[in-house]
C-alpha cells in the first residue's frame, strides 16, 4: 500500500513539474507598429519555441485608427468605449473556452486604463492570475500630482496579482504611492541576433531620428537645434525616419529651416534599420516614452545616442549615452555638437551601448524573469 501511495505521489509531482503554463497576452498586435506591438512580435517568436508555455492567440487591443490618422473625440470616447465592452466579452469567452493559467495585460495608460480594470476584474472573477505590464513612463508625474489617470491606475494596480514596471522610476513611484502593490522591475527584451553585425560600422555623417513625426517626439526642438548648427557642420545630414501627416509636415517646413534635412516617411522595419545602421548618431528627444525599442536597436548597432530623460531612457543610457532634459533646445544643440566633432567619443559610447544591451537586455535573460513571474502566480 505504501509503495502504491509513493508511486502516486511521485507521478503527481512529475505531472506538476511538466505542466505547461497556458498564457493569454492582451496587447496590440501590429499593424500599426509601436513599442508594445514590437514586444508582442518578439514574444510570439520567442515563446513559440518554449516548451514550458502554451501561448494562446493574443487578444488584440490595437486601435483601428492611429492618432496620426486623425482620431476624433467621438472615436476616442464613444467608439473606443463600445470597443472596450466588446473586448471584455471576448475575454470572458476566451477564458471559458481556453482556460488560461495567466492573463498578461499590457497598458499604455490614459483612457485605456478603464478597459484594463474591466479585464483585471473579469480575470479575477474567474480565478485567473493576472500580470499588469506598464508600458509608459508617466507614472512618476501622474502619481505625484494624484491625477484622475493615476486614481484609475491605482485601482488597476491593486487588482493585479503582479505589476511589471519597465523602468526604475516607475517602480519606485508605485512603491511610494501604492505601497501594497506587488511590483517588480523588468526591462524590455531585445533579440541581438536580429542585428546584422556587418552593418554596425562608423557610418555616414548622418544623424537619424526614428519614430512618429509628431510634436511630442521633440521634432520641433530637434529642427530648431539643427538650424543653429547645420551651417557649421555642412557635411552632415539630419535624416528623419517615420510616419507623418501632410499637415504637420507642411507646418514644419513653413516654420523651421530645412537645410540638410531629409524626411524619409514611414519605412519597413528592415529598411529603417539599414538607415540607422549607416548613420553616425541616433537622436530621440521625446517628451514622453516607455521603453523605446528604437533606442535598444541603436544600442545594438553600436550607435552613440542622444535622448531625453523620460521613461526608461535614463536606465538604458546610463554610462553609454547622452541624456538631456526634454524640451531643452540648448542641451540638444550642445549634445549634437559634442558628438559630431568627436569621432572617438562616438565610438566609445557606441561600444558601451552594445555591451550594455548584451549584458542587461538579452531576450533570454528577460524572458527568464517573465517565466519566474508566470510560474510564481
Amino acid at each position: 500500500m505504501s509503495v502504491f501511495i509513493a508511486k502516486t505521489l511521485s507521478n503527481e509531482r512529475i505531472a506538476i513539474a511538466v505542466k505547461k503554463i497556458k498564457l493569454l497576452i492582451v496587447a496590440p498586435v501590429p499593424p500599426p507598429y509601436g513599442g508594445i506591438a514590437n514586444w508582442v512580435l518578439l514574444s510570439k517568436n520567442y515563446l513559440s519555441h518554449d516548451n514550458n508555455i502554451v501561448l494562446l492567440p493574443i487578444l488584440d487591443i490595437a486601435p483601428k485608427v492611429r492618432n496620426l490618422d486623425g482620431r476624433t473625440i467621438w472615436d476616442r470616447i464613444v467608439v473606443q468605449g463600445i470597443g472596450m465592452l466588446k473586448l471584455n466579452r471576448t475575454l470572458k469567452y476566451r477564458i471559458k473556452q481556453e482556460h488560461p493559467d495567466v492573463v498578461h495585460i499590457t497598458t499604455s495608460g490614459q483612457l485605456a486604463i478603464i478597459r484594463d480594470i474591466m479585464f483585471l476584474k473579469t480575470a479575477k472573477k474567474y480565478g485567473i492570475s493576472t500580470v499588469y505590464h506598464i508600458r509608459f513612463g508617466r507614472i512618476p508625474e501622474i502619481a505625484k500630482a494624484n491625477t484622475c489617470e493615476w486614481k484609475l491606475m491605482n485601482m488597476a494596480l491593486h487588482i493585479a496579482d503582479v505589476v511589471i514596471a519597465i523602468d526604475h522610476k516607475t517602480e519606485i513611484s508605485i512603491r511610494k504611492y501604492a505601497a501594497k502593490v506587488n511590483v517588480c522591475y523588468i526591462p524590455n527584451p531585445f533579440d541581438v541576433s536580429k542585428v546584422d553585425k556587418n552593418e554596425t560600422d562608423e557610418g555616414k555623417k548622418e544623424i537619424v531620428f526614428l519614430g512618429w513625426v509628431v510634436k511630442t517626439k521633440g521634432i520641433e526642438e530637434l529642427l530648431l537645434a539643427w538650424s543653429r548648427i547645420s551651417e557649421i557642420f555642412s557635411e552632415w545630414v539630419l535624416r528623419i525616419v517615420g510616419p507623418y501627416s501632410d499637415e504637420y509636415l507642411t507646418f514644419l517646413k513653413q516654420n523651421y529651416p530645412q537645410k540638410q534635412v531629409i524626411y524619409e516617411g514611414e519605412k519597413k522595419h528592415e529598411d529603417a534599420m539599414k538607415l540607422l545602421a549607416s548613420s553616425s548618431i541616433f537622436v530621440q528627444p521625446s517628451y514622453t516614452e516607455g521603453f523605446p525599442n528604437a533606442v535598444l536597436e541603436a544600442m545594438a548597432l553600436e550607435k552613440p545616442i542622444i535622448a531625453t530623460n523620460v521613461g526608461a531612457i535614463s536606465d538604458m543610457l546610463e554610462g553609454c549615452g547622452i541624456i538631456i532634459p526634454k524640451e531643452d533646445v540648448d542641451a540638444l544643440e550642445i549634445a549634437l555638437i559634442n558628438l559630431m566633432k568627436d569621432t572617438a567619443l562616438r565610438v566609445k559610447l557606441g561600444s558601451a551601448a552594445k555591451e550594455k544591451v548584451l549584458r542587461e537586455y538579452s531576450i533570454e535573460k528577460v524572458f527568464s524573469q517573465y517565466m519566474d513571474i508566470w510560474k510564481g502566480i
